[in-house]
């Protein structure tokens, strides 16, 4: 991430750029069109008959998918995590590792080394894991928290996310150092929502009801937000890029889709139909629920066909490889798509 002055990326938050239909002041609008004869291609990801599974999360690479499975035994079901990985060279070949959980996972990031993280509800609580060289671990979490989740890990094995404080009925933004194995330590940023990405630099991007946030490296920290919206979320960040939705009623009304150019602090309204933003890669290409959205035109994941498959989007490396999953029928079935 390119760093500026702090006056530079608040000017941007500010700066009257264009005034869209929604009629908010510093809001790009994108208006992409339907990309047509598109090469973008399902290829299904190994995975035995007797089992159920979803991709849910691709390091920027593209070599490693995690995501959570079950498989069905008389009445019982296994949740299981499950692992692709791909030899340089040899993607359309990705070798699957199935592991056993006690409970159902959820796995939110896996970085380029393989190592996976999520939150499993274990106790009546939600407690963070991490998985790597064949060993799966609970990550620590501060006395004063419950309810912890993880979201993010880097290249350095740095992984942040956020716990709820009961009392104050807020959330903590978390940070799991490499350096210090074993430790747990409370982000110095704007309080009430946690880190949702860590790069590998070490900076760390978050968000609250009313703006987002980047904390640098060296400890100083950035807003930006949406002009004249009342809530902001943001749900992913990558390079000079961050995305998330907004809204400008209440909570329970419509939201706008926006990323952020996190050089400048200037917010772009996406178009609707992409949904829930899922993703955003290095390349600053978005990922929807559906759709791929490149800032010029949308394209379609193949298989979202109405009342015949569902499809459902799980993350994108810088490459533009997406990863997820489809129903078929009778099935979970877990799912890459290319050249999108």
């Amino acid at each position: 991430m390119t760093r500026i002055s702090r006056n530079t990326f608040l000017a941007g938050l500010t700066a009257g750029v264009l005034v869209v239909t929604l009629g908010l002041p510093g809001v790009a609008t994108a208006v992409p069109q339907a990309r047509t004869g598109s090469a973008c291609t399902l290829r299904p990801l190994p995975l035995p008959a007797d089992l159920n599974g979803q991709a849910r999360a691709v390091d920027p690479t593209g070599r490693f998918i995690a995501g959570p499975g079950y498989r069905v035994d008389g009445e019982d079901r296994q949740p299981l995590l499950l692992l692709w990985a791909t030899r340089p060279g040899v993607w359309n070949q990705p070798r699957l590792t199935v592991v056993e959980f006690q409970t159902e996972p959820q796995v939110d990031s896996i970085n380029r080394y393989g190592v996976a993280i999520g939150t499993a509800y274990v106790g009546d609580v939600h407690r963070p894991w991490r998985y790597t060289q064949g060993r799966l671990e609970w990550l620590p979490v501060p006395p004063v928290v419950a309810n912890v989740s993880v979201h993010s890990i880097n290249a350095r094995g740095d992984i942040v996310g956020s716990g709820a404080v009961e009392e104050t009925e807020t959330a903590l933004p978390l940070l799991w150092p490499a350096d210090r194995p074993g430790t747990v330590e409370v982000i110095d940023s704007p309080p009430h929502y946690g880190a949702v990405e860590i790069f590998d630099d070490g900076t760390i991007v978050g968000g609250t009801g009313v703006s987002g946030w980047v904390r640098h490296p060296d400890g100083t920290t950035d807003r930006f937000t949406v002009p004249g919206a009342r809530w902001v979320y943001v749900y992913g960040a990558r390079g000079n890029w961050a995305v998330g939705r907004f809204g400008i009623g209440s909570e329970d009304e419509d939201s706008t889709p926006v990323r952020w150019d996190l050089r400048t602090g200037v917010a772009t309204a996406l178009h609707p139909a992409l949904g829930f933003p899922q993703a955003v890669n290095s390349q600053g290409v978005v990922l929807g629920t559906r759709v791929v959205d490149h800032g010029d035109r949308l394209v379609s994941l193949p298989g979202a066909i109405p009342d015949v498959q569902i499809v459902i989007s799980g993350g994108i490396a810088d490459d533009g490889l997406v990863v997820g999953y489809v129903n078929g029928g009778t099935r979970l079935l877990p799912a890459r798509w290319t050249d999108c």
